[in-house]
Parts: C-alpha cells; structure tokens; sequence
C-alpha cells in the first residue's frame, strides 16, 4: 500500500529551521508535547494537533527520514499547524463610534434635564414631609401651650384660695368645700394633663429633630444636585471650548487659504502686468532701435551727400586757387604730395594715439584727400583756413 503524499512542514510543526540539530528539535518536541498533549489542551482539534507533532518528530529525528524529507521540502506548500481561527465578530453587533462633540452636549443637556425632572419630584416629597412635620409641630407647641394654660389658670385659683383675702372673706361667707372624691379626681385630672403634656414634649422634640434631619437631607440633596450640575455645565463648556477652538482654527486656516490664494492671484497678476510691460518696453525698445537705425542711417546717408558735395565743391575751389598751371583734367587727388587737406574730415571712432601729437582720443579725423588721421587739435593746424572773402 502506497503510503500517503506528505503536505505539512513538519519543521513549523515543531517550530525550528531546518538548520535546526537533532539537539534542539528534541528540546521542541518535549516543550510542545507538554502544552500540545490532548489531557493539557482543552480544544477539539488537540488529539490531531499532538499526532501531527508526533509524526513531525518521528520524520526529523530519524537522519535518514529527514534527509528524504528535505528533498521533497522545497515543493511543499507552506501553510502553519492547524490552528482554530479567530472567530471573527458577528455582523449585527458593529463596534461603537465614538460621539462626536454635539452628541456629548445633547446627552449631557439630557441628563442634565432627566436630574432636573427627579430632583423636583424628589424635592415635592422632601417638602411634603417637612410641611407635615411643620404642621404637627405647631399644632404640638399649641396643645402645650393649651395645657401650660390651663395649669396657670389652677396655679392661679389656689393661690387665690391661699391668699389672705380668702381668709378674711371665709369667715364672713362659708363656701362649700370640695369632697374627697372630687380632689382626688381633680387631682387625677391634673396628673393626666401633667403626663400628657411630658408627652408632648417628647414628641414635639422627635418631631423636632426628625424635622432637622429632613431638611439636612434636603440640603445634602441639593448640594448633590449642583454639584452634578457644575460637573455637567463644566464638561458642556470644555466642549464648547473645544468647538469654539476648533472652529477659530478651520476659520483662521480657512482665512490662510484664502489670503495665500488671493497673494497668488495677485502674484499671478503682477507677474502678468510686469510681463505685458516688460513686452511692451521691449517691443518700446524694438520700436525706438529701429527708428533710431533708421535715423541715423538717414543721417549718414545725408552726411555722405553733404560730404560728397562739399568734397566736390572743396576740391574744386583749390584747384583753381593753389594749382592754376595744372593740366586740364588733372586733379588734386593725383597729386597727394601737393594736399591742402581741405573739404569734410570724417570721423573714425575707437580710442586710439594722434600720429602727429600722440595724445589719446576716442576718435580721430581722416583728410578726404590724403586719407591722413589726426586728432581735432591737430586737424585744426593742418586744415588751410578757408578765406571767405574770395567768395
């Protein structure tokens, strides 16, 4: 009979690696076997969980049953020891929220409200029974008083029978004097009304004192009652405060977000007007470069007419001053060594040493005629002065 296909991982079985000696899996198995044995372990599947640590241990300790173990190891799926599950909680009893902030006020003004209702129904009763004790107490004190009457009334008619006038009128007026029967049943009369009036007394203090306890109890209430009240009306009002702080944090983060949005928007729209500027100005500059090139190129192309004219014109006056005898077709320019230097000198910018005085200038004149550079000192002393009288 083929023997069944092994699927548990006996070495979680015994909770050991499988680097674990023979040393240690021994030591396991005893600690396990000892909480695991079905007489320890009270749950149902205990005899099935000591056998499978029975067979773990049987398959490790033996070298050669380990090692075929070990080949088929790798294709185990790895799973723990059954186990019993966690029961998970039933669906219809879902864990309680905690209250927020407005239920707490509402559930504390409840029963802040609930006491209010057995407070004053507790205090009708308080004031019942003390009206009640009030009432006998006076009506108690008033049949003391009835009494107190009553024995001054005979205190004063036997002092009034003692007193001398009575003794002077006796002998002048015989009055009946009362039998012995009748003494003696005014003198019962008198004992009883002495007896009832210690009652009285007694019960006038009880009455007293139960009416003192009733309104101590009274006051011991009351004092319970707003104690629990402040006690309320103080959690009331942390939480109130702690709303009030809440909500003056969100307003003022809310303020935040709205001035950090507004600061963005007028950053958004300050770069945008400084950009369209920018654009402007520079298209400005664009505009003016241009016009500027355009007018000085008008400008040097007037200047060239000028220069031109004037050279022709120039050249032409010392001609017929200073070389009568030339040939005719003959110019002053072939002729550079007899140049007067004479007609429009132009500019050559850049900074550069005078050839004739060797002073620094930032640009020099050029003759027409010669093209000979020398700086407005000097092209002052070089240039023939024109006699405007000859015109």
């Amino acid at each position: 009979m083929v023997p069944p296909p092994i699927t548990d991982d006996y070495y979680m079985v015994l909770e050991v690696n499988q680097t674990a000696t023979l040393e240690f899996i021994i030591k396991s198995y005893k600690r396990l076997a000892l909480k695991l044995h079905p007489d320890r372990n009270t749950k149902q599947d205990a005899t099935a969980a000591f056998q499978l640590l029975g067979r773990a241990y049987e398959t490790l300790k033996d070298q050669s049953k380990r090692q075929a173990y070990d080949l088929i190891y790798p294709s185990l799926t790895r799973r723990p020891p059954s186990q019993p599950q966690p029961r998970p909680p039933p669906a219809s009893t879902p864990q309680p929220e905690a209250p927020n902030e407005a239920a707490q006020i509402a559930a504390l003004q409840k029963s802040k409200q609930e006491r209010g209702a057995r407070w004053r129904i507790k205090k009708n009763a308080f004031d019942s029974s003390i009206f009640e004790l009030q009432t006998g107490i006076r009506q108690l004190k008033q049949k003391i008083k009835n009494l107190d009457s009553i024995f001054d009334a005979e205190a004063a008619i036997e002092a009034q029978k003692n007193s001398w006038t009575t003794w002077l009128l006796s002998s002048i007026s015989k009055k009946a004097e009362d039998t012995e029967e009748e003494k003696a049943r005014k003198d019962r009369e008198r004992q009883e009304r002495r007896i009832e009036k210690d009652l009285k007394e007694r019960r006038l203090v009880t009455k007293q004192a139960e009416l003192k306890r009733e309104e101590d109890r009274l006051r011991t209430a009351k004092e319970e009652i707003d104690a629990a009240d402040r006690s309320e009306d103080e959690k009331i009002r942390v939480i109130q405060a702690r709303i009030q702080t809440r909500e003056t944090r969100e307003r003022q983060e809310r303020d935040k977000a709205e001035r950090e949005r507004m600061a963005n928007i007028w950053k958004q729209q300050k770069e945008q007007r400084e950009k369209r500027e920018r654009e402007a100005a520079e298209a400005l500059r664009k505009q003016q470069a241009e016009n500027q090139a355009a007018e000085q190129k008008r400008q040097e192309e007037e200047t060239r007419k000028w220069q031109k004219f004037f050279n022709d014109r120039t050249g032409k006056h010392w001609e017929q001053h200073t070389h009568p005898n030339l040939p005719k077709g003959s110019t002053a320019q072939a002729h550079t060594s007899t140049c007067r230097h004479g007609g429009w000198w132009s500019k050559v910018q850049g900074r550069t040493a005078c050839p004739k005085c060797d002073d620094i200038w930032t640009y020099l004149l050029q003759c027409p005629g010669c093209e000979m550079e020398a700086c407005p000192k000097c092209q002052a002393a070089i240039r023939p002065r024109m006699n405007r009288r000859a015109h």
